[in-house]
């Protein structure tokens, strides 16, 4: 959120995730955690709902039973919910202008039923597929994808790409380095980071927002970004 208390180029971050909240939770503009995120998060940082412009989107859903390829899969459900969630982020914050995706970190650890494996790598797929129907909507001239609705980033949705990949299967590093070990997890679900986790997390953040260049250019005070 840009504040206007100091000067232009000023950014403020803030964390706007409230634990074991669910992607269906978030659906509904007139939800109750935006009213949350509003009143704990960005009133008492001085800020409001219209300074938003850039968010990170990092979610899944609880509880998932039918994998890829099923037509039913649970990834089809979520991609429509990151649909809405898509439209209500517009709609509570009128002058978001990116919106940036991250799928889950791995979850073959886990020892819950919350998002395990093959979910969590599926989750990855969802977001693809969303970024996917907003290029066809709005670069091909295509309709509405019928299971994510409209994406025009011209009026109910902001601009929608990916922000850092963070799956890994397990301990088998990828090309870059990342790998994930039991001791990255909270050991009484598998699937929460604990510290040494959010540590790599927010590596793996801090790296794309600098880096990547369509986030550089707003991370990096004075910058201009276009789409």
């Amino acid at each position: 959120a840009k504040n206007p208390s100091v000067n232009h180029t000023t950014l403020a971050i803030v964390n706007g995730a409230r634990p074991d909240q669910f992607a269906d939770a978030w659906e509904a503009a007139a939800g109750e955690n935006y009213d949350w995120v509003r009143d704990s998060i960005l009133i008492p940082a001085g800020l409001s709902e219209q300074q938003v412009e850039i968010v990170w989107l990092n979610m899944y859903d609880t509880g998932p039973t039918t994998s890829l390829p099923a037509p039913n899969a649970d990834a089809f459900a979520l991609l429509g919910r990151m649909g809405n969630i898509a439209r209500a982020l517009k709609a509570r914050y009128p002058n978001l202008t990116m919106l940036f995706l991250s799928s889950r970190i791995w979850g073959g650890y886990a020892v819950t039923t919350v998002n395990p494996e093959p979910y969590a790598y599926e989750s990855g797929f969802a977001a693809k597929w969303l970024i996917q129907a907003q290029i066809n909507q709005m670069t091909m001239g295509l309709l509405p994808d019928s299971t994510s609705g409209d994406l025009s980033y011209a009026t109910v949705a902001p601009w929608i790409a990916w922000g850092p990949y963070m799956w890994a299967f397990g301990n088998q590093a990828r090309s870059d380095g990342v790998e994930w070990f039991p001791l990255d997890f909270q050991q009484n679900d598998g699937t929460k980071p604990s510290e040494a986790g959010v540590q790599k997390v927010g590596q793996l953040l801090l790296t794309f927002f600098e880096e990547d260049p369509r986030a550089a250019c707003w991370f990096a005070v004075g910058g201009a970004c276009h789409k």
